[in-house]
């Protein structure tokens, strides 16, 4: 690189690109030779491909890069494979969106199918692979492309079902109970990160009332979140194998 009279750092950009696009750096650093036998096996994130690249990502990707320069010149061997996560929820919504899709999931798979629903959903990860791997470039990343791993692909689903059997057989993956948000919509349960994006507390009506037992002067107290029911309602269910608990409220008498 010439020294130059001003300091241009778009033209600095310019000329360190054009020499990044005139060697082949991953096949550089394969033919390396390393002093010590450690190596180092790097699998990416991976990033959503439902948008394009933002700041953060950007940010998070450029440290990585860095640490696996840091260690590339400590003669260490890195294997820093790309990865695409290109299913879920977020790919899904934005499928759905571009379709013009705004019903729940048997509504929507009832308008166009599953089939028109997926082609839709690879070509948006394809679309958003070709931004971010353009970002990527921009910013001089080292990234092994040609064996990036798609999330989508059964090489990919069939090597995460192989995981999760082991970790069962383990012991570590237990099986138990867990009360999480979940989308009517969607018909699926959310994540917090995904809850955040859009959790409003509203106000739901209902109240309590109570129901005179026909054999004895106790009252049942009932808590429903359909009071427009009540007009209909002509009995109350109970479970025979629950527990119930007497209690007088104000002296007014016995309440289960």
């Amino acid at each position: 690189m010439a020294l130059q009279g001003k300091f241009d750092a778009k033209a600095v950009e310019n000329e360190v690109r054009s020499y990044l696009d005139r060697i082949n750096l991953n096949s550089l650093l394969e033919n390396e030779i390393f002093d010590n036998n450690d190596i180092i096996s790097y699998i990416e994130g991976p990033p959503t491909m439902n948008g394009e690249p933002h700041a953060g990502h950007l940010r998070g990707r450029i440290i990585k890069d860095v640490w696996y320069r840091f260690n590339t010149f400590q003669k260490k061997k890195v294997i820093f494979r790309a990865g695409w996560d290109t299913q879920g929820l977020p790919v899904e919504l934005q499928a759905e969106k571009e379709l013009g899709l705004t019903g729940s999931k048997i509504d929507n798979l009832k308008k166009v199918g599953i089939e028109k629903i997926v082609e839709t959903c690879k070509k948006l990860i394809q679309h958003y692979n070709d931004k971010w791997l353009s970002a990527d470039k921009l910013l001089g990343m080292s990234l092994d492309y040609e064996k990036a791993y798609w999330t989508f692909c059964d090489q990919y689903i069939e090597r995460e079902w192989k995981y999760l059997k082991k970790s069962w057989d383990n012991g570590i993956l237990k099986e138990w109970f867990r009360v999480v948000a979940y989308c009517p919509s969607c018909q699926s349960s959310l994540s917090n990160a995904e809850v955040n994006q859009g959790y409003e507390i509203v106000e739901d009506p209902s109240f309590y009332y109570k129901v005179k037992l026909s054999t004895e002067d106790i009252y049942l107290i009932v808590w429903t979140t359909m009071p427009f029911t009540v007009v209909t309602d002509e009995m109350i269910g109970v479970n025979p194998e629950a527990k119930y608990v007497y209690v007088t409220v104000n002296g007014s008498g016995n309440t289960r």
